[in-house]
C-alpha cells in the first residue's frame, strides 16, 4: 500500500497515537507509518515496538504490555495537563473538526 486514499488522511486532523508492534505479521508496521506520515493531525505520534507482535496489550510477556500501557498513560496525561480545565476548549475543537469535516 503506498498511499491511503486523501480523503481519508485528510480527515485525521484529531490527536492521535499509533501503536504497532515491529514484528506484526497480521498487519504490516509501514501502514501504520504511512497514517502517522500521511494524517493531516499536529499532534500525533507513532510508537513501533521491537521485537513485539500485533496483540501488543494481551499476547506479549507483562513488561511489554506494562510498557505500551504505560507509554498510552503518558501520551493521554501529557494532553491532559495541557488542557486541564479546557473541557469547553475540547469540545469547541471537536465541533470545529466536525463542521470542517462534513
Amino acid at each position: 500500500m503506498d498511499q491511503f486514499p486523501p480523503t481519508i488522511t485528510y480527515c485525521v486532523s484529531l490527536p492521535f497515537m499509533i501503536v504497532h508492534g515491529g514484528e506484526d505479521i497480521v498487519i504490516d508496521p509501514s501502514v501504520s507509518k504511512l497514517l502517522y506520515e500521511t494524517a493531516s493531525s499536529e499532534d500525533k505520534t507513532f510508537k513501533l515496538y521491537p521485537g513485539m507482535w500485533h496483540a501488543l496489550t494481551s499476547g506479549e510477556p507483562p513488561e511489554s504490555i506494562d510498557l505500551v500501557f504505560s507509554d498510552i498513560d503518558a501520551w493521554l496525561d501529557r494532553r491532559r495537563a495541557a488542557g486541564e480545565g479546557s473541557s469547553r476548549s475540547e469540545m469547541e475543537r471537536k465541533s470545529r473538526h466536525d463542521n470542517k469535516h462534513r
